[in-house]
């Protein structure tokens, strides 16, 4: 059994399986790291690439877990993104699937039991998204769900071939609940947003129609205007 570290570091808290990572974790609390390359910087997430010590990694700030004041309310009750993304992970490797690019670290700092920062690093997975190789992301996702599991931001650039093969990032491997609702979500998702001649892989029951009811919702005039004008707000700082 591999054990989750947990050590407490100038506020800040260090979670990490391999303690070589470590040191790499109390630089990224001390705010001394280097930054090689920036993926994402908006209001919601941070993605960058670092190095320490010769090796590269991929730093991922959930910023919307502490900006909304909803959800930040609720990491009182919850361990977080960061944390529950990595013994998810973990956990998947464990029992046989070994198809994610790694979480290898997270640092956490709470104030009053939620969270106000926090921070996971990820193994470098150096290659191209399957673009031209969309089925391999549909395998991957259907490998995912006979686990239990759903990726929650299917497309095809959350899927990256590498030397190693396939590597699946940007997913907290959350487990399903409520039917297979959230394996036909994924693959809703994917057909309509990304891969339209894909052949749906499932049987299409009562939860594919509420997928596409929920989708239908989403993209009602009325309420994408709503949601665009929110986030418009959160960005200008509206606690909402």
């Amino acid at each position: 059994m591999i054990n989750l570290f947990e050590k407490g570091y100038n506020g800040y808290k260090l979670f990490f399986y391999d303690p070589e990572v470590e040191d790499v974790l109390k630089k990224i609390a001390d705010n001394d790291i280097e930054i090689t390359e920036e993926y994402k910087n908006t209001q919601r997430n941070y993605v960058v690439k670092i190095r320490y010590k010769g090796r590269e990694y991929v730093l991922k700030s959930p910023r919307n877990e502490f900006r909304i004041p909803q959800r930040k309310f609720f990491t009182f009750f919850k361990a977080g993104e960061a944390i529950e993304t990595l013994r998810n992970i973990k956990d998947l490797q464990k029992r046989g699937l070994d198809i994610f690019a790694m979480p290898l670290g997270a640092v956490v700092k709470r104030k009053h039991g939620m969270i106000e920062e926090s921070h996971i690093i990820f193994e470098m997975a150096e290659g191209e998204a399957v673009l031209k190789n969309k089925h391999r992301a549909v395998d991957a996702t259907k490998e995912m769900h006979k686990y239990g599991v759903y990726h929650g931001d299917c497309n095809p650039s959350n899927f990256i071939i590498t030397r190693e093969g396939l590597k699946v990032i940007d997913t907290q491997a959350k487990k399903m609940h409520f039917g297979n609702y959230r394996a036909h979500y994924d693959m809703v998702t994917m057909k309509s947003d990304s891969y339209k001649e894909m052949v749906y892989p499932y049987r299409k029951n009562i939860f594919y129609y509420i997928v596409l009811m929920v989708k239908f919702f989403k993209r009602n005039p009325i309420v994408a205007k709503i949601k665009k004008n929110k986030k418009i707000l959160r960005d200008k700082g509206w606690k909402i």
